[in-house]
C-alpha cells in the first residue's frame, strides 16, 4: 500500500548502533571514523524491526531514510535502508554535537568537564565545540525539513537525539529532564508526541 499524501505521516529517531569508541568507552562527538561493531549492526537490524512492525498495521512503508554523515550512523542507515526500503540521504545537520577538545577523549574525562560547564548559557560551546544552542538550532533546521506526507526514519546520535526530542516538547536544553538514549533506541514521532518503541 502507497503511503496517502494527504496524511502527516510519523517519522522515527534512531541512534546508530553500538561503535567500536562506544566499546572502549572514548568519546566520539563528530569523529568521523568508528564504525560499527558486529552487536551494533544486530542492534541496526533491531531497529529495523522495530519500525517495520510499527508500521505494519497501517499498511505504510518507508520512503526516507536520512542519516547523519559520520560512520556508526551511515553504517546503521544502510543496514535499516536493506530492511526497510527506502532513499537514503545523509545530512550533516544530524551529526552529534561537536565537544571540541574532548573528542577522542575517555568517558570519565568528558563526565568531569560536563559537571564543571555552566549548562544555564546555552550559547556556551562545550570545550570548545558547539553549544546547546547551536545543537538544538541544527537539529531543529533537519527535523523542519521533514516531508510529513513521507515515512521518514532519521539516523542520529545520543546528545543530537536528546535535543530533538526537548525541542519537540518546547523546551531548552537546560529545561529538559535528561534522556538515556541507548544504542540503538528507535522514537516514532506523530503529532501527539513521542514514543519510545524499544532497543536491543
Amino acid at each position: 500500500m502507497r503511503n496517502n499524501p494527504g496524511v502527516p505521516r510519523p517519522y522515527y529517531l534512531v541512534r546508530h548502533g553500538q561503535s567500536e569508541w562506544n566499546v572502549l568507552q572514548l568519546t566520539q562527538g563528530q569523529t568521523v571514523a568508528p564504525r560499527l561493531t558486529g552487536r551494533g549492526r544486530d542492534q541496526a537490524r533491531r531497529a529495523a524491526e522495530l519500525i517495520r512492525d510499527d508500521l505494519a498495521l497501517s499498511g505504510c512503508r518507508v520512503d526516507v531514510i536520512r542519516t547523519s554523515d559520520l560512520a556508526r550512523a551511515v553504517e546503521t542507515a544502510e543496514i535499516l535502508a536493506e530492511l526497510l526500503g527506502g532513499v537514503l540521504i545523509t545530512d550533516p545537520r544530524l551529526r552529534e554535537q561537536h565537544l571540541g577538545e574532548l573528542e577522542g577523549r575517555p568517558y570519565v574525562e568528558t563526565w568531569a568537564a560536563a559537571a564543571t560547564h555552566d549548562w544555564s548559557d546555552l550559547d556556551l560551546p562545550v570545550a570548545g565545540g558547539e553549544s546547546p544552542r547551536q545543537v538544538r538550532d541544527r537539529i531543529g533546521a533537519a527535523l523542519d525539513a521533514i516531508d510529513r506526507a513521507a515515512v521518514t526514519v532519521l539516523v542520529s546520535h545520543g546528545d543530537a537525539i536528546r535535543a530533538a526530542v526537548a525541542r519537540l516538547a518546547a523546551l531548552h536544553a537546560n529545561e529538559a529532564p535528561w534522556l538515556e538514549v541507548p544504542n540503538g533506541a528507535v522514537a516514532r514521532v506523530r503529532e501527539g508526541g513521542v514514543a519510545w518503541l524499544g532497543h536491543s
